[in-house]
């Protein structure tokens, strides 16, 4: 009764509800007038009220009492000294140990909390804080985390966000394309090392589309279409993001442009910053990329269709995919370091965006600490791929590790914009190899059967020639 006493004064008009019940007195016989329902059958329903708010009571103690158990938080010192003992740190982690605490010491500002105000003095110190962002990138499930450092899901995913906040607020490790003519020049250096017979000295990037695979976006995200971010080649959705990386597989810059649909050839034309940079650049040094770009004297690209016949173009197709070759295999680098990329990322796209930006960040974070030595695992332990990595492995083309854009149908116009070659560039790099008499290397020839007189050769092949 006193149960449908505090419902009824909450829902009835206030006025209804002054008029009938004279005060605080209600009687089940006014509540049965006034609402039309069976006086026996609002006994029964202010008996179950007051069972199920005895359950709900019950409940929440429960809860309160689980709350108020006594969390034992990871041991970090003992946690490190178990690692390096089985010689498991740099897997788990994806950095070494050194690498991990000046990581630590980087995002330190931006991780440290009022340890005062902590619930029941158990403060998470800044290393927990970076284990957990660092091993949800590298995919592991957040019930793993849980266990690990003994935290709540709540806790784990507010780390989460705290990590990727801290990693797209740092100054120090955004990434950055070159400013100054002495830092064009390493990555000039980095390439010309690289580049046989010297051929492309004066590539300063290699550009190329990665498509990130996304659960189906929400239309409010998607400004009223979901189906722009969805891959006809690949059946699924995804965001078409453009980086460019130099000779040591380092991101020059990194972004996630455009939904999944896109050609790389338009999503370049969103990338402004970058644009006006590559048009900025003394003459005689240029950026290398496939035939989804538009092909000019600061954008080199590979030669197509019958153009590869002539073994001069032949030869020159090689030595470019020399130095292009380095951001596919920083992509491969990338999604194998980074596992959380190996499955359709689930979320806002806002949220994806920073997931993705999180993981570049971090991949040159990696090299630039620890070099090429980055302990790279390529089993499937510790990481959450499921069956939806099966399926990008099988889709992706020529053994590659991931998923690079490509044109939706029969691709029809996706190669056309390389056929622009008046520029004096590469006419320059031409007639040096007609010169010297440079041609693709034999052992390349007979291994994969491309080259002039051969045999009838398909444009992945030429592209993707080691």
């Amino acid at each position: 009764h006193n149960t449908i006493l505090e419902i009824v004064s909450h829902t009835l008009p206030q006025h209804l509800f002054n008029h009938s019940t004279m005060g605080n007195e209600l009687s089940l016989d006014i509540l049965s007038k006034t609402w039309s329902i069976d006086k026996d059958l609002l006994s029964i329903l202010a008996y179950a009220i007051d069972d199920d708010m005895d359950e709900d009571d019950d409940a929440i103690e429960e809860e309160n009492c689980m709350e108020a158990m006594e969390r034992v938080r990871l041991d970090w010192a003992e946690h490190v000294t178990k690692c390096k003992h089985e010689k498991s740190f740099g897997r788990k982690y994806r950095m070494s140990h050194n690498a991990f605490c000046r990581l630590v010491n980087i995002l330190k500002p931006y991780l440290e909390r009022n340890a005062g105000k902590a619930t029941r003095g158990h403060y998470i110190i800044p290393q927990i804080a970076v284990a957990v962002g660092v091993r949800y990138l590298a995919g592991e499930p957040y019930t793993a985390l849980n266990d690990i450092a003994n935290i709540s899901t709540t806790s784990v995913f507010r780390l989460k966000n705290r990590f990727i906040w801290a990693i797209m607020k740092c100054d120090e490790m955004k990434i950055k394309l070159p400013e100054t003519a002495d830092e064009w020049e390493r990555v000039r250096q980095g390439f010309e090392n690289i580049s046989s017979e010297k051929l492309f000295r004066g590539c300063v990037g290699a550009i190329d589309g990665f498509f990130a695979p996304i659960q189906q976006p929400r239309v409010k995200d998607a400004n009223g279409n979901p189906m722009s971010f969805m891959s006809g080649h690949y059946g699924m959705f995804g965001l078409n993001c453009q980086a460019v990386c130099d000779a040591r597989e380092r991101f020059l810059f990194f972004g996630v442009i455009a939904p999944g649909k896109t050609n790389d050839n338009i999503a370049f034309e969103f990338c402004t910053h970058l644009k006006n940079v590559i048009s900025a650049l003394p003459y005689g040094l240029f950026l290398v990329g496939d035939a989804a770009y538009t092909s000019n004297e600061r954008m080199l690209t590979p030669m197509i269709g019958s153009q590869r016949l002539d073994p001069v173009n032949d030869a020159y197709n090689f030595y470019l995919s020399q130095v292009r070759i380095r951001i596919e295999m920083a992509f491969a680098r990338l999604v194998t370091k980074w596992r959380i990329l190996r499955a359709p990322l689930l979320g806002s796209l806002s949220t994806i965006s920073c997931t993705l930006m999180a993981c570049a960040i971090m991949h040159n974070y990696v090299i630039d600490s620890d070099g090429h030595n980055d302990h790279l695992q390529f089993n499937n332990d510790n990481c959450n791929i499921g069956i939806e990595y099966d399926f990008i492995v099988r889709n992706a083309p020529n053994g590659m590790t991931y998923l690079p854009t490509m044109p939706d149908g029969d691709g029809e116009g996706y190669y056309g914009p390389s056929l622009v070659t008046s520029h004096t560039v590469q006419a320059s790099i031409l007639q040096v190899i007609e010169q010297l008499c440079i041609r693709r290397p034999r052992h390349n020839i007979e291994r994969n059967g491309v080259g002039s007189g051969t045999r009838e050769v398909s444009i992945e092949e030429t592209f993707y020639a080691p």
